[in-house]
């Protein structure tokens, strides 16, 4: 029996809470909260539009993050069934996938896609930070195009039709 199982437990469910807060936070346009639960480098490992399969500084994450997300009507970020492994002030989380963006009420207005998510904390001073996210889609579905709900979210935003 591990010495710190006590410990390891309540490290367990403090990763959980901080990923299912940030896509709580991401589904919500809360972007000072989603900055909250991103560490001070942060590499998001997707097909999605401006990511970066490299770190780089928080700032630049949620400028492109809010660039291409804050146009959308709604998003919804399912993340369930968390495997989470912790080895002192690193973890990770496996969890499964189910997110859909829609940028209006019509059907070629939305898509949605499932997988995996991949995800990297570490431990700060104020608690646990996402370092890095990466998203493995198995399908999508929806009638809408993806670059296309993409670009139409980017454009809502900067036309000031967004979430800010």
């Amino acid at each position: 029996m591990r010495d710190d199982a006590l410990q390891y437990l309540l490290d367990k469910s403090d990763v959980a809470d901080v990923v299912k807060s940030y896509f709580l936070a991401l589904d919500r346009f809360d972007w000072k909260a989603v900055a909250g639960f991103v560490a001070d480098e942060f590499m998001l490992d997707s097909d999605a539009p401006g990511a970066a399969a490299h770190p780089v500084p928080r700032d630049e994450y949620m400028r492109t993050l809010v660039e291409r997300n804050g146009g959308f009507t709604a998003t919804i970020h399912l993340n369930t069934g968390h495997l989470v492994t912790v080895d002192g002030d690193n973890a990770h989380v496996v969890a499964h996938m189910w997110a859909a963006h829609a940028v209006g009420q019509e059907p070629t207005d939305a898509f949605w896609g499932y997988g995996l998510y991949d995800i990297d904390l570490a431990r700060s001073a104020d608690g646990w930070k996402l370092t890095r996210q990466r998203i493995t889609v198995v399908g999508m579905g929806g009638e809408g195009s993806p670059p296309d709900v993409f670009a139409r979210s980017a454009a809502r935003q900067s036309s000031g039709e967004g979430h800010y």
